[in-house]
């Protein structure tokens, strides 16, 4: 059993780095409509993952609330979320990206604490501040006001709660009995329809499909959407399994460190002494804030969003 641990630890070391350096995969595919961005790696990961879940899905009877709170699902952890990370990073770094999206679990627990009344003890209250803080002593200290680059952070922060919000919406359905990998597919599904539709109502077909796209970005998709989203996830969800939900998502907070590493190694963005600081803190924080009584069964399903539309 020891042994069984230890590959899943290094698996799911594995995925946290991959996701991380998906981040810097969408920074370097920013020269691309975002909404073209968000749709086709999308697709490729609801083409590589559909299969498995349908399959794996349980037949069950929705009610209309359940459709209506899937639609959701697919419009924020998913649409909205793809389409403001893809945008945000256009005006940003991929390594403040990496910080913002590593408060996940602190805005998690705030708005939980908002809309679902969970409690809200003084070591997470604490976390939230300390990781909070940390992200901004990033930002403030590079823009000092809302900029190009500014709006690009406030991009990514919106993308952040975007997730957030589908995350909570997916332990309401969880609540009502709804399986986990039926949630998972069918908001897929919607959430790639509607990166579609905007990105056809922005833009014809045509001009897509007029795109120059080389072999190595073709590449660089396939990987962001297949491997990071797709094989990422069932990956994740083995782990969620085997360890539990609150000893998996530990590993999310190797995240942020392996996208600014990424980010020096292949767009040449500087790792400052500040980003190291605000990793430190963001850590930190996530530690306080998620270290507490076990969680529920119904939590699952919000660490369960990682696998949905990780960046």
């Amino acid at each position: 059993m020891q042994n069984n641990e230890r590959y899943l630890y290094l698996m799911l070391a594995g995925i946290v780095t991959l996701w991380g350096l998906n981040v810097v995969m969408v920074k370097y595919l920013a020269s691309f409509p975002p909404l073209f961005v968000a749709a086709i790696r999308m697709t490729v990961a609801a083409l590589c993952l559909s299969p498995i879940l349908f399959k794996s899905g349980k037949k069950v009877r929705l009610a209309t609330v359940d459709w209506l709170l899937l639609a959701g699902v697919g419009a924020t952890s998913i649409a909205l979320h793809q389409i403001t990370l893809a945008s945000g990073v256009q005006l940003t770094t991929a390594g403040n990206a990496s910080l913002i999206l590593g408060l996940n679990p602190l805005a998690t627990a705030l708005l939980a604490m908002l809309f679902l009344g969970e409690p809200l003890t003084r070591r997470k209250g604490l976390g939230i501040c300390i990781g909070f803080a940390g992200v901004l002593t990033v930002v403030l200290s590079q823009h000092g006001m809302i900029e190009m680059n500014g709006w690009g952070d406030a991009i990514i922060f919106v993308s952040m709660l975007m997730y957030v919000a589908g995350g909570l919406l997916i332990r309401k359905l969880s609540t009502r009995g709804v399986p986990i990998m039926v949630i998972t597919a069918y908001s897929q599904a919607i959430g790639v329809l509607l990166l579609w539709m905007a990105a056809l109502s922005a833009q014809p077909l045509e001009y897509y499909a007029a795109l120059e796209i080389t072999p190595f970005q073709w590449m660089v998709i396939f990987a962001s959407g297949g491997l990071s989203t797709a094989l990422g996830s069932l990956g994740w969800n083995y782990g969620i399994r085997q360890l539990g939900a609150s000893r998996t998502a530990v590993f999310l907070n190797g995240m942020p460190m392996a996208s600014l590493f990424f980010a020096a190694l292949f767009l040449g963005e500087h790792m400052q002494l500040l980003h190291l600081l605000a990793l430190v803190m963001i850590v930190v924080g996530v530690y306080l804030g998620s270290r507490q009584t076990p969680i529920p069964a119904a939590a699952v399903g919000e660490v369960k969003t990682e696998v949905i539309s990780k960046a």
